[in-house]
C-alpha cells in the first residue's frame, strides 16, 4: 500500500520535475545574448563551448555509467538535478571563458545522470502494468516545459534589458526547485526482486536497437546545433539592422512564437503518435530538412529585411516543433525494445551517441567559423539532415519487419 502511494505521488510529480529540469530555464531564452553581450564571447567561442564540454563528458561516460549502476536510478536523478543547479551558478557568475566552460561541462554531465528519470518512469509504470502511459506522461512533461519556456520567452528579453543578470537568477531558482523535487523521484522497482541486482548479461544489439541509437544520435545534434546556429544566424541579421535593445525584443518575440508552437506540438503528439506511429521516424526528419532549408533560403532574401527574418524564423519554429516529440518517440521505442536490466546501459549509450555526434559536429563548426560565415555551417547541417531521412527510412522498414514477424508468430 505504501509503495502504491509512493508511485501515485511519483506519477503526479514526475511531469513537473521532468518538465522544469529539461533544460536550464531562462538560459535557453537568452544564452546567445548573455554570452555575447555580458560575457563578451565571440561566435567561435560560443560554438566551441558545446563540443569541448561534450568531449569531456564522452571521455567520462564509462566511469559515469559505473557510478550510476552503483548508486542506482533514484540517486542518479538527484545527482543530476544538483549538477544542473551547480552549472547554472557557474554559467551566471563565471567571469572568464574557462569558468563558463566548466559550467557547460557540468551541464552536460548532469543530463547523463538525470536521464535515468526515464528509466524510473518506465519501471514504476511496469509495476502497475501501465507501460502505455510512458508517452502520455513524457508528453505532459514536455508540455509543461514548453509552456513555461513560452512564458519565459515572453518576458526574458524585457528582464534582460532591465538587468542582464536577472534572467540567470531566475534560472538558478528553477534549478533549486528541481533539486528539491528530485527527492520524490524514487524507483520502486528495485524492491520487486533482489535477484535483479545480481543477474546481468550482455546486451544483444539488434538491428532495431542500433538504428534507434543512430537515428536519435544524428537527429538530436542536428536539431540542437541548428537551433543554436540558427538563432545566431537570425541574431546576426537583426544586430546588423537594429540596435541591441530592439534586436533583443525581436528575438524575444520570435522565441515566444516558437515556444507557442512547441506547446502545440506536445499537446498534439499523443494524437499524432496514435495516427502515424512508426511513420514519425520518417516524417520528422523531412521536417528537419525543411526547417534548415528555409533558414538558408531566407538568408538570401535581400529585398526586405522583414521577409528575410520571417522566413528564417519559420525554419527555427519548425525545429522547436519537432524536437520534443521525436525525443519521446525514440525513448519509448528504445525502452519498449529492451529489458529492465538493459535500460541504464542503453539510455547511457543513447545519450553517448548524441554527445559524440554533437561533439564532432560542433567542434568542426567551431573550426569552420574561424574563417567562414554561419551560412557554411547551415549548409552542412542541411546535408546531414538528408542522411537522417535515409536512416529514418531504414529504421521504419526494420520496425515493419519486426511487427510482421510478431504477427506471424501469434498464428
Amino acid at each position: 500500500m505504501e509503495k502504491n502511494s509512493g508511485i501515485y505521488k511519483f506519477i503526479k510529480i514526475f511531469p513537473w520535475f521532468s518538465g522544469l529540469s529539461k533544460d536550464l530555464l531562462f538560459w535557453v531564452a537568452i544564452n546567445t545574448l548573455f554570452l555575447t553581450i555580458v560575457k563578451k564571447l565571440t561566435v567561435s567561442q560560443i560554438v566551441s563551448l558545446t563540443p569541448i564540454s561534450l568531449i569531456v563528458c564522452i571521455i567520462l561516460q564509462i566511469p559515469l555509467l559505473k557510478i550510476i549502476k552503483k548508486i542506482g536510478n533514484t540517486n542518479a536523478v538527484r545527482v543530476g538535478a544538483f549538477l544542473l543547479l551547480l552549472s547554472s551558478i557557474l554559467l551566471t557568475f563565471g567571469n572568464c571563458y574557462i569558468v563558463i566552460l566548466i559550467g557547460k561541462i557540468t551541464y552536460e554531465i548532469a543530463f547523463t545522470f538525470k536521464n535515468m528519470a526515464n528509466a524510473v518512469l518506465e519501471n514504476n509504470l511496469r509495476l502497475q502494468d501501465s507501460d502505455q502511459d510512458f508517452i502520455t506522461l513524457s508528453t505532459k512533461a514536455n508540455t509543461i516545459y514548453a509552456i513555461v519556456t513560452m512564458l519565459i520567452s515572453l518576458v526574458a528579453s524585457i528582464i534582460f534589458n532591465i538587468n542582464h543578470y536577472l534572467p540567470m537568477l531566475g534560472c538558478i531558482f528553477f534549478c533549486l526547485l528541481c533539486f528539491i523535487l528530485s527527492f520524490f523521484m524514487v524507483d520502486f522497482s528495485k524492491e520487486k526482486s533482489p535477484s535483479q541486482k545480481i543477474r546481468t548479461r550482455a546486451i544483444k544489439y539488434s538491428g532495431i536497437i542500433l538504428l534507434i541509437i543512430l537515428s536519435y544520435g544524428l537527429f538530436y545534434p542536428i536539431v540542437a546545433s541548428g537551433q543554436l546556429n540558427g538563432q545566431l544566424f537570425i541574431q546576426q541579421e537583426l544586430l546588423d539592422n537594429y540596435k541591441v535593445d530592439i534586436a533583443a525584443l525581436i528575438i524575444g518575440v520570435i522565441l515566444f512564437i516558437s515556444r507557442v508552437i512547441r506547446v502545440i506540438s506536445n499537446v498534439l503528439f499523443n494524437r499524432t503518435n496514435k495516427k502515424y506511429q512508426d511513420k514519425i521516424g520518417i516524417i520528422f526528419p523531412y521536417l528537419l530538412f525543411s526547417a534548415l532549408f528555409l533558414m538558408i533560403v531566407g538568408s538570401f532574401i535581400s529585398s526586405s529585411t522583414v521577409s528575410k527574418i520571417l522566413v528564417m524564423s519559420f525554419g527555427l519554429i519548425i525545429l522547436l516543433f519537432i524536437r520534443d516529440p521525436f525525443e519521446v518517440y525514440i525513448q519509448n521505442l528504445l525502452l519498449s525494445h529492451s529489458l529492465k536490466t538493459e535500460q541504464q546501459t542503453l539510455l547511457t549509450i543513447l545519450d553517448l551517441a548524441k554527445k559524440i555526434i554533437r561533439a564532432i559536429i560542433d567542434l568542426s563548426f567551431a573550426v569552420i567559423l574561424i574563417g567562414h560565415q554561419l551560412l557554411s555551417v547551415m549548409i552542412i547541417l542541411l546535408a546531414l539532415s538528408f542522411v537522417e531521412i535515409v536512416v529514418g527510412f531504414i529504421l521504419y522498414r526494420y520496425l515493419m519487419k519486426d511487427k510482421l514477424k510478431a504477427t506471424v508468430s501469434e498464428y
